[in-house]
């Protein structure tokens, strides 16, 4: 643990390593839950190609994988995200999806036609993988293309240690509306290279996006389709990690679609695949956690929701982005009382970016989830 901690030192923001390193300690209490990191598939997961070298097999036990694989993984993140400016990744990650037509139109396909198109999709995906190609994202994720973000923010350090680590199933995480947990999502995906070799992000409705990702035209037949390529993907050597953000809105699973869940992470568990559900509320995440047994759960990284607000330098940079980006002079607005009046007013403060946005522009006053907005004065002089 020693080398860990000289390790997150030599970090230039002493608060991103501390909160990294809590990571990795809350996980290691959580062990026996993971199986030593060990799950179906996971030794399964190297062998599509030998240029995958990032792929870690993860059959070692104990504290040491946890920090190798959260240290691993915060590698692959940061060196990504300096090489490429977020709207750049954007469009490499967009290239690395099937861009195959719909083939299946018709519910009562026979199951060698939904065969031939899964093997199809499978295909797709370990040319990708072959071709260095392995991150991949669709949907609303597609079009988020500010010029640039902030990076290091808790929940995608929170990102960053789920995707590195080998499971198998559905691992769910939480964090409040508002947070900024679509790009810090984005920021994140390459450290699924740590435990699988091909990791995809779909942004947008659960049923809408999966139908999306197969090339069918209905939910049926993507629910059908997936058993088949996620067995497929096992036998071509490729696991992967698919990350479902924006999927669930509410509070609680109804129950045709906790059938439709139970379903689709039985399938993706048994072929050593991960699914991992982002979603706003702590009683949503618990609700998928309790489908199945031990091929569901709520992250052992998860911490309290308002862990994930952004600290005072995150949300000092976020300012100097946005006045930027609407060409005000950072000199014509009092940064540090706009910095005040934009914090979250309650027991646990901080900040959250898209109450940060609404106040500049709107003078809408940061709020607690469910609190009353009240309108203050933006230029604060």
């Amino acid at each position: 643990m020693r080398s860990i901690l000289v390790i997150f030192a030599m970090q230039s923001h002493r608060r991103r390593a501390i909160f990294a390193l809590v990571l990795v300690l809350n996980a290691s209490v959580h062990l026996h839950d993971l199986r030593g990191f060990v799950q179906p598939g996971s030794l399964r997961t190297t062998h599509a190609d030998s240029r995958c070298s990032d792929v870690v097999c993860g059959a070692s036990f104990g504290r040491a994988a946890g920090a190798a694989a959260l240290n691993a993984g915060m590698a692959l993140v940061e060196n990504f995200n300096k090489l490429f400016e977020f709207s750049t990744g954007v469009q490499k990650m967009r290239e690395a999806l099937p861009t195959q037509s719909i083939e299946v139109k018709d519910e009562k396909s026979s199951e060698d036609v939904l065969s031939h198109h899964a093997q199809q999709l499978c295909t797709k995906i370990v040319c990708a993988v072959k071709n260095g190609e392995n991150l991949g994202i669709s949907g609303l994720s597609e079009h988020r293309q500010p010029a640039k973000v902030v990076d290091g923010v808790p929940f995608e350090l929170l990102m960053t240690a789920v995707l590195a680590v080998n499971r198998s199933g559905c691992t769910a995480v939480h964090a409040e509306p508002g947070v900024g947990k679509s790009i810090a999502s984005l920021r994140a995906l390459p450290a699924g290279k740590v435990s699988k070799n091909y990791t995809v992000l779909l942004d947008g409705s659960f049923e809408d996006e999966l139908t999306r990702f197969f090339r069918v035209t209905n939910f049926n037949l993507a629910r059908r389709v997936a058993r088949l390529f996620f067995a497929f993907l096992e036998k071509a050597g490729v696991s992967m990690n698919m990350v479902l953000d924006n999927c669930m809105e509410g509070d609680a699973l109804s129950e045709e679609m906790k059938a439709d869940w139970i379903a689709l992470l039985k399938a993706a568990y048994q072929s050593g695949h991960h699914l991992v559900a982002v979603v706003q509320s702590e009683t949503m995440a618990q609700s998928i956690a309790n489908l199945n047994g031990a091929r569901s759960r709520v992250a052992p990284e998860q911490l309290a929701t308002t862990k994930y607000r952004w600290t005072k330098e995150q949300a000092q940079k976020y300012l100097a982005l946005m006045l930027e980006e609407r060409d005000i002079q950072p000199e014509s607005i009092n940064q540090e009382q706009f910095l005040i009046n934009a914090s979250i007013r309650d027991a646990h403060g901080g900040w959250l970016p898209v109450q940060m946005r609404n106040y500049l522009d709107n003078a809408d006053e940061p709020r607690p989830p469910g609190a009353f907005t009240v309108k203050l004065c933006v230029m604060c002089q």
